[in-house]
């Protein structure tokens, strides 16, 4: 009979082996890592071992927190902080901006929006869920820049790691989408919307999202979180009163469908996939550590020479294994995406966040690799990543 511990090695091998290739070799790692520490009874059904591979399977699909865990993720800053410079810079080969700029509007605009040049930000949305976060999930939601330029991810995703589309507003397509956004007054100051429970309840245990909303740029930049609305039977149920998180939560998804906000001559120029300027290259190195068994991370053309695990700088957690982050143009990144789809990956693209997780021979390991189309105001920078 085999002993616990060698079903554990058994387990983690049968896991390793079976994962597909794009999935982060740190959500297997989480997983075992959360098993390994939660409490076990004796005669519970997680004692039966097909039982607890089941468990491991469903903490890979959905990462259940409870509402005590909530200002955890809420306190996570979002596009608040300064990107430290990486050790290169971006080739000059980069391509313009496939988006074209809208002159300023003479419209008036309403008081209650922030103030931003004419490539500055109006608003960004970042959605972000319990569990362990990976750098994919930075791809905001929606972006609007003080230019027109408009970035979302449409519903339903186009990927599993979602897509994004461009679209360019009128001056007056501008105003109408601002003043459905700030009309609320809900985004003038910075704030945060938890959940608090009914006194004397205590809600169920569940997965949430939590949004990010970041207004304007600069010292006048507003940061409002809020969790998500849980529907009205579970909110009146368990939790207090919050219209602020209901109107935001419709809000967000609302920004899935901007062109459900604006009328037709709102805007110039038909949707189209979009491309940033430039994108975040992140590289999680596994050193001495079982290999994922795919291509190695050394096929890929990376425009920078040196070790995997000194690229770019040090980003995210400071506890290893550490993530280098830096930035590379796109025409650097279309040679490693199509590198990519040469050698069978799927999830990749320039419009959308590409990921990966590759053999490191050179390491006795494994890379986790993650490259983001960056917005018109660089984010992600390093900075940004939890």
């Amino acid at each position: 009979m085999n002993s616990p511990e060698r079903f554990d090695d058994l387990l983690s091998e049968h896991l390793r082996a079976d994962a597909p290739r794009e999935a982060p070799r740190r959500t297997l790692e989480a997983t075992m890592n959360r098993i390994a520490t939660t409490s076990q009874r004796g005669g519970t059904w997680l004692a039966n071992p097909f039982a607890r591979l089941l468990a491991v399977a469903a903490v890979v699909l959905l990462a259940v927190v409870a509402g005590t865990q909530v200002p955890g993720l809420i306190d996570r800053p979002v596009g608040t902080d300064a990107s430290p410079s990486a050790s290169f810079a971006p080739s000059d080969s980069a391509a313009p901006s496939a988006t074209p700029a809208t002159s300023a509007s003479p419209s008036p605009q309403p008081t209650e929006t922030p103030v931003a040049a004419s490539d500055g930000l109006l608003l960004r949305l970042v959605t972000l869920g319990g569990g362990p976060t990976y750098p994919s999930q930075l791809l905001p939601w929606a972006t609007l820049m003080a230019d027109g330029t408009l970035i979302w991810q449409p519903v339903p995703a186009g990927t599993e790691t979602g897509s994004l589309v461009t679209r360019t507003l009128t001056p007056d397509g501008l105003a109408e989408l601002r003043a459905h956004i700030f009309g609320s007054g809900l985004l003038d100051s910075s704030a945060s919307h938890e959940l608090e429970s009914l006194p004397g309840v205590e809600p169920p245990g569940r997965g949430v999202s939590v949004y990010t909303f970041t207004a304007g740029d600069g010292d006048d930049q507003v940061v409002v979180t809020s969790v998500q609305w849980l529907g009205d039977d579970d909110e009146s149920t368990f939790y207090q009163p919050s219209p602020e998180r209901k109107q935001l939560d419709v809000l967000a998804q609302e920004l899935r469908d901007p062109e459900a906000l604006v009328g037709a001559d709102g805007w110039t120029g038909p949707v189209e996939p979009y491309e940033g300027t430039d994108y975040q290259l992140l590289l999680t190195p596994y050193r001495d550590f079982p290999p994922h068994d795919t291509s190695d991370i050394e096929e890929l053309p990376l425009p920078f020479d040196g070790p995997i695990d000194e690229f770019g700088v040090e980003s995210g957690a400071p506890q290893p294994p550490s993530t280098r982050c830096g930035a590379i143009s796109r025409d650097e990144a279309a040679q490693v995406i199509d590198a990519l789809a040469g050698l069978g990956f799927e999830q990749t693209g320039l419009d959308r966040a590409t990921t990966g997780s590759l053999d490191w021979a050179d390491g006795n390991g494994a890379v986790d690799l993650f490259l983001l189309p960056r917005m018109p105001d660089a984010y992600p920078e390093c900075g940004d990543q939890p």
